[in-house]
């Protein structure tokens, strides 16, 4: 009997946070080696909207793991297209070891997803199948071992791009980044609710910045690099999880945390 393993992506990723000026020459530094991903060349600006309903233990163990920056940790989320209101939702658990993330990924249908998670009675579809498949038990196992639940909702713009030369490298520009709290299974949110997290007061910066992320398998290419040091691109942290959790919850201790119906 052959067992089926669940969808692995490994990779290394690299954080900037870089202003439009810089963002424009990027554009035209990475041209001769990357296409606009195929999808986002079909939707308005070449971008497509991105939400992601991050989990978290009762005591935000996963937050503090990644506040503390311990060099194994996790990053538990539900992973949709607003764009597209019909496409599957993607259950992801990203594992970080120092500069390495591994990350599995499960497709459900959208109908669904939410009812599997809320009830553990729940059966997995039957469409549900192959890696796919191994990655929702995965998920499953994980969320429900360590008893995690909502906390927040993350939507932002991202302007993707992918090399032509190479066998895997991604670049992705993330903008209009926003969050509400949020401890249901839903992406549905209410519009007045959301707080912008890219802002100037957040991000520390005279002006809103950009997300910039670089994303290959093992070394960078000698183009990239020479277009970071070109841009005299700077490595910065930006967790939009971690940043999500302390506009709405505040300054908290491991012991007591504020949820969005109250104190629990």
């Amino acid at each position: 009997m052959s067992v089926v393993t669940a969808n692995v992506i490994e990779r290394r990723e690299y954080k900037y946070l870089i202003d439009d000026a810089t963002a424009a020459r990027l554009r035209a530094a990475i041209r001769p080696f990357c296409d606009i991903d195929p999808y986002a060349a079909r939707s308005p600006g070449g971008r497509y909207t991105i939400e992601s309903l991050y989990l978290d233990s009762p005591l935000m163990g996963l937050y503090w793991a990644n506040e503390h920056e311990q060099v194994d940790r996790i990053k538990v989320r539900v992973r949709g297209y607003a764009d597209s209101p019909g496409s599957p939702v993607f259950l992801e658990v990203k594992r970080r070891i120092n500069d390495v993330i591994t990350k599995t990924r499960g497709r459900v249908p959208r109908a669904c997803w939410s009812q599997l998670l809320a009830d553990p009675a729940a059966p997995i579809p039957a469409e549900v199948a192959g890696k796919d498949r191994a990655a929702v038990e995965r998920f499953l196992a994980l969320t429900r071992t360590l008893h995690l639940r909502p906390f927040t909702l993350v939507r932002y713009d991202r302007e993707p791009y992918f090399s032509r030369v190479d066998d895997y490298v991604r670049v992705t520009m993330d903008t209009r980044i926003r969050a509400q709290a949020m401890d249901q299974w839903t992406f549905t949110a209410p519009p007045r609710n959301w707080r912008a997290l890219d802002d100037g007061v957040t991000m520390k910066s005279p002006e809103s910045l950009i997300v910039l992320e670089l994303k290959f398998t093992t070394q960078v290419p000698l183009w990239l690099h020479s277009i970071v040091e070109r841009l005299d691109l700077t490595r910065r942290s930006f967790s939009k999880y971690g940043t999500s959790i302390k506009a709405f919850y505040g300054a908290m201790d491991a012991r007591t945390c504020r949820f969005a119906g109250g104190w629990r």
